[in-house]
This record gives C-alpha cells, structure tokens and sequence, in this order.
C-alpha cells in the first residue's frame, strides 16, 4: 500500500465530521471484492455505492403512507448533487463497515443526506447527497408528512439547503482544455432508464486515467492507483442516456507537491450534463504535464 493512500485529507470538504453516535441512523455494509481498486483498497466510486445503500433504504413512513394512499400526486426524486470522499485506505472483502445516515439540510423542495463511514470505530469516509422532490414542471415543496420524517433524521447543525450550482463557465465546453471521450453501457443504466449518477461518476475516473494516459503513455497503466481521486463532488445537471457517447472535459484548476485539483464536465456536444471537482494523488505527473491541461487566464 502506498504512502500517499496512507495521508489524511487535508480537512472537511465541505462539513465537520461528526461522531457515529451523531448519526440517528445506523448499518452495515459488507465489503465486496468488486468494490477494491488496483491497490487493493475500496475504491473512490465503490464508496458511493456502499453509502447508497443505507440511504436509499431509509424509512419515511409518514411520507410513504401519503403516496401510497394516493394523497400526493406523482412526483420524482430527483439526485442533482454528491460529495464523496475516502479520509484514509481501507478495505478487507467480506469485512463491514458500519455507516451512519441523517439528514444535514433541508429546504423548500430539496433535502441533503450527510453520511460518515466507520472502521473499528473510525471514520474512513464521507458523503453528503441532495436530491430535490419534483413532478413534470419542476421542483415541488417537500409536504408536511415529509418534512416529519426528515426532521426525526436531523444531524447537529443541520440547517437549510442551499442550491449547490457549478458557475455558468463550468457549463461551456470551450472552458476545458482537454476532453476524453466516454461510451454508455448497458449495465450503465438503472431503473430510470437513463445512466446511474454512480456509473457517471466512474466516468469521471475513466476521464483522469485517459488523460494520464496521454501524459504518461504506458508508463500510466502501472500506476493507476496513484491518481485516482480519493474527493468528488458532482453536479448532476441533465439526463444522460444510453446508447450514447460523451465527451468529458478536463482541466488541472491547481496542484502542490502531492495532490492534483481537476475540473471536469460531462458534455453531450455542446450541452453541459453535469459536472465535476475531484481530488486526487499527483502520482508520477510532472509540472510540466500538468500545465498541458491547466487552466490559462
């Protein structure tokens, strides 16, 4: 295992962590072998999906009562943001790892998930997730019955939500100075029937080996591990469907002695679909390659 898996995120991404006792939440998640990187450890985008479970399978039984007794007219879900992050390496297949689930914002239409990640009683991860409740002319207000069940998940501090929107510039294609192209599968879609924002996100990660890829030429393959990001946060912006192909957008937004910044975009020709900011290991990317993708003023 390589020292640069080993370090601590320099600080919260966007909330203090909180203790698992603060959780009014709690499961287990069985690691699986699918879930381990080239290193050996859970992989960045195999986090999202064992945060995705306890979320999802969250009860809101006053909420779940008014739908099903057909008291609230047809609506929608509908995921627009995701934060992620791995604090430190970890990763036994068969082992679990208990995370813990509450409701950090709430707002007219939107509300946001805040999760923590615990090995032996030590946190590993992070997440946060914000879906907004809409029907077909847009977001809808969260009902009574709703706002109940969110209110019994509330975490300390939790407050409003706030609309996490990219800047109008993250939305034009011409922004990025590097772009690799992506191609939907089948096994890429869920029961939406368009591409889950995990396999999005897995995307990305495909995004940033391409583009190492053209840095480092075969010399990238051996080092996979080492620039894959350990932080995301993604705006979902757009419905992305399949049989399709993307283009993902690139730029290097900053970097020091260890870490890479990375700005990307997902783009159906010039339509922005979504977005993304990511973190990752600067690994055996010189200066010099990095300024090939930085950004100029």
């Amino acid at each position: 295992m390589t020292d640069h898996h080993e370090q601590v995120v320099d600080g919260p991404s966007h909330a203090a962590p909180l203790t698992e006792g603060a959780f009014p939440h709690h499961k287990e998640v069985v690691q699986r072998f699918g879930d381990l990187a080239p290193d050996g450890t859970i992989s960045t985008v195999a986090l999202s999906r064992l945060f995705e479970h306890p979320r999802v399978g969250l009860r809101l039984p006053r909420f779940g009562k008014l739908t099903a007794g057909g008291g609230f007219k047809p609506y929608q879900i509908l995921f627009v943001s995701l934060r992620v992050e791995r604090l430190t390496a970890f990763g036994r297949v068969g082992a679990t790892v208990r995370v813990g689930t509450g409701v950090r914002a709430i707002g007219r239409s939107s509300y946001t998930y805040g999760q923590g990640m615990y090995v032996d009683e030590r946190l590993v991860a992070t997440a946060e997730a914000t879906v907004v409740l809409a029907d077909g002319a847009g977001p809808i207000a969260l009902p009574d019955e709703l706002l109940a069940d969110l209110a019994e998940l509330r975490l300390p501090g939790t407050g409003a939500a706030a609309a996490s929107k990219p800047a109008p510039h993250r939305r034009e294609r011409q922004y990025y100075p590097a772009a690799a192209t992506v191609h939907s599968r089948v096994g890429d879609i869920d029961v939406n029937r368009h591409v889950n924002y995990i396999a999005q996100l897995g995307w990305y990660d495909e995004a940033i080996a391409s583009h190492a890829h053209r840095l480092l030429g075969d010399d990238a393959a051996r080092k996979l591990p080492r620039y894959l990001p350990w932080r995301y946060h993604v705006n979902y912006l757009g419905e992305v469907l399949h049989p399709r192909s993307y283009d993902i957008g690139i730029a290097v937004s900053g970097h020091d002695e260890h870490t890479v910044r990375y700005e990307l975009g997902l783009f159906d020709g010039e339509q922005c679909l979504g977005t993304a900011d990511a973190t990752a290991p600067r690994g055996g990317l010189s200066a010099a390659a990095l300024t090939d993708g930085r950004l100029t003023s």
